[in-house]
């Protein structure tokens, strides 16, 4: 365990602390040349300056391979025909964790970062994060992304929860933890599709693999487990339709092994895309949708709950987004499922007793201990509602509130207090399971006893279910007239 915290420990630097605090800068017009030479010397890049003397752009030797060299531009070119801008900054009091956030989600190599003053005082490069921790977590996204064969995946995401220990013990916004997670799992997933495919060959015809419940919601923790879902286009005979049909069963299992393998347990409510039932044409998928929200059984507000919480993750994301289209249009004049979908919703209160006190399991292996994925429901099934109600795409809680905010269905209030207690049970329960696994030596779960807690803590989480109850309440008024 030394050897893994100090492998994650780089992280919670600050940027000052690893990047070069020199730059090399050019007028617009100096010749890509000239600049080459400059950038020799300097980390690869140079910023570029505009006739007002402020930063415009950057150049980077991916620029000159791409943007001169590829495309036989003459060395006199200007640098400002092949800048890249506006240049991405970020601050030097940042932890190194952001830097790296920064540069997945950008797809950049090269960031330019900022002083107090808000100046450009240094440019922080993927080969510097490398060099700051070569056995860090980028090259762990980076040994996901060149991996050759599935040995090289397998139990990759244990490698992962280990390198997430350090940041977030250390308090890392909760946020930016399942930001990372979604990262790594899209990565594995991508590497496992192509890894596959390659060995079943080319598909009979365009398709989607999609990921639902929390992974759709790019809100997994270190507790990873599958929900998951194969749609084809509709085939134009039986013959095809046959066809895929055997064709996408046999890609589904191997995936759902190999992602298994990899370290995303199977779903215990077989809620995947090796069941048949889930591995279905476009057409059949949107009939699933029409049914769940017109005839609204039971099970059907179940699946709901998970499906509707979808993403395409690999493939054709056009097929996605006709499914998305065409769950919304079922939605439309049929406000009788959103009332079921509340009353439904409704059973899962938080775990608060009429005086105040948090409710725990009186018996059994969780005694004394409450279950706060159970707790965290309300807002998810709550958020969920109001956002199919307003159009609204996003599956993201977080930005599913932001939305509705936006749209006014919620108050500035309601909206800050949601995120609010979002966040503190989510840093819950990342604490919990870094427990788990650093103090307990067990896997990580969702289960934690109050005593356990602070006095502030407990006090946090009282006034934490009280607001979601509230919130509740709102939807059970709007959507049922009930108070």
């Amino acid at each position: 365990m030394k050897e893994e915290h100090s492998q994650t420990a780089f992280f919670n630097q600050p940027v000052s602390a690893i990047f070069r605090p020199n730059i090399a800068t050019c007028p617009m017009e100096t010749p890509v040349n000239t600049a080459a030479e400059k950038m020799s010397r300097n980390n690869g890049a140079i910023l570029v300056k505009g006739a007002d003397r402020q930063i415009s752009g950057i150049v980077t030797d991916a620029d000159l391979r791409a943007r001169v060299l590829a495309q036989d531009l003459s060395p006199d070119t200007p640098v400002s025909d092949v800048m890249s801008s506006p240049v991405i900054t970020i601050s030097a009091d940042c932890q190194v964790f952001e830097a790296f956030l920064t540069m997945i989600d950008k797809d950049k190599r090269h960031l330019a970062v900022c002083g107090k003053s808000g100046d450009i005082s240094g440019i922080i490069s993927e080969k510097d994060l490398i060099a700051a921790q070569t056995r860090a977590t980028f090259l762990l996204l980076k040994s996901v992304t060149s991996a050759k064969k599935m040995a090289d995946l397998e139990n990759i995401h244990a490698k992962l929860c280990a390198m997430l220990l350090d940041p977030i013990s250390n308090g890392v916004n909760p946020e930016q933890i399942t930001r990372l997670i979604t990262t790594f799992s899209d990565a594995i997933l991508e590497k496992i599709m192509a890894l596959s495919l390659a060995k079943t060959g080319p598909p009979p015809c365009a398709f989607v693999f999609l990921t639902m419940g929390s992974e759709g919601r790019e809100e997994q923790t270190l507790v990873s487990d599958q929900d998951n879902a194969i749609v084809y286009a509709d085939p134009a005979s039986e013959k095809e339709a046959q066809k895929a049909k055997a064709y996408f069963s046999g890609l589904a299992k191997l995936v759902c092994s190999r992602l298994d393998m990899a370290g995303y347990r199977f779903c215990d409510g077989d809620n995947m895309a090796q069941n048949p039932k889930w591995c279905q044409p476009l057409s059949v998928w949107k009939q699933y949708f029409h049914t769940w929200i017109r005839k609204a059984k039971p099970e059907d507000l179940l699946y709901s709950s998970i499906f509707f919480d979808f993403k395409g993750t690999y493939g054709d994301l056009s097929l996605s987004e006709q499914l998305k289209d065409s769950l919304f249009a079922s939605l439309r004049g049929w406000s009788g499922f959103l009332r079921n979908m509340t009353e439904n919703a409704l059973y899962f209160r938080p775990p608060i007793g009429l005086f105040g006190k948090l409710k725990v399991e009186s018996e059994g292996r969780h005694k004394n201990f409450f279950d706060i994925k159970y707790a965290m429901l309300p807002i998810t099934d709550v958020t969920r509602i109001y956002a199919l109600q307003n159009n609204i795409y996003q599956t993201n809680t977080l930005a599913r509130l932001f939305r509705l905010y936006t749209k006014q269905a919620i108050s500035a209030k309601e909206y800050h207090n949601m995120v609010q207690s979002y966040n503190f049970l989510m840093k819950l329960r990342f604490r919990r399971q870094i427990t788990n696994i650093m103090d307990e030596g067990t896997p990580p779960d969702n289960y934690i006893n109050p005593d356990n807690l602070s006095h502030l803590d407990r006090h946090m989480l009282k006034e934490i279910f009280k607001t979601i109850e509230s919130f509740q309440q709102k939807l059970n008024m709007e959507f049922t007239g009930v108070v």
